[in-house]
């Protein structure tokens, strides 16, 4: 009897213990990109729950927003992290850090002037290009159950291009700001 209560009380603590284990490895979606009607997916692996480090690709397609015809990229994203607290179930986790990665862009958009020919908006583009991009990034994470997350980040940054083609004879920019908003939810093991 003592063996088996004695193997019944271990069997509960492991298992309470692996209860309480805080995430190791970490699957989402950006699901503000459905607006680009293409898949975001991103792998984030923590260490010692104050650490992680994100691996995501992102591509998108967005005909006929504001002045632009057409934009059309893809590309993958690595995402240092520091846990600003131990990662924690049911509580918020603020995080910051910094942002590495490429992505190839076509953008096609023409300058708009309005009908009395005084104001115009916009310019004309017409390119591929191939760029990278870093910067820093600020979020929250949000683990309300045992394994279903949520996570709120920006990033602020900078991007270069390089092997561009452009199909029109006006000069592009060397870069562009890099501005990233997710609202993600996945799935923490």
């Amino acid at each position: 009897m003592k063996k088996k209560t004695l193997l019944f009380i271990i069997i509960l603590c492991a298992h309470a213990s692996f209860a309480q284990d805080e995430p190791g490895l970490m699957i989402k979606t950006n699901i503000l990109n459905l607006v680009a009607k293409r898949p975001t997916i991103a792998i984030e692996k923590t260490f010692s729950n104050r650490y992680g480090l994100e691996l995501a690709y992102t591509s998108g397609e967005i005909k006929n927003l504001g002045y632009r015809d057409y934009l059309h990229y893809e590309g993958f994203l690595l995402r240092a992290k520091k846990y600003i607290r131990l990662i924690k179930k049911r509580e918020a986790n603020a995080f910051y850090g910094v942002y590495f990665g490429n992505l190839d862009k076509t953008v096609i958009s023409h300058r708009s002037v309005d009908e009395t020919g005084i104001f115009s908006w916009g310019r004309d583009r017409d390119f591929s290009a191939g760029s990278l991009r870093y910067g820093g990034t600020f979020g929250v994470s949000f683990i309300p159950g045992k394994h279903f997350l949520l996570e709120g980040l920006t990033g602020l940054g900078y991007g270069d291009y390089y092997h561009v083609q452009n199909n029109l004879k006006n000069k592009l920019p060397g870069g562009y700001f890099d501005f990233q908003l997710w609202l993600s939810i996945g799935y923490s093991f």
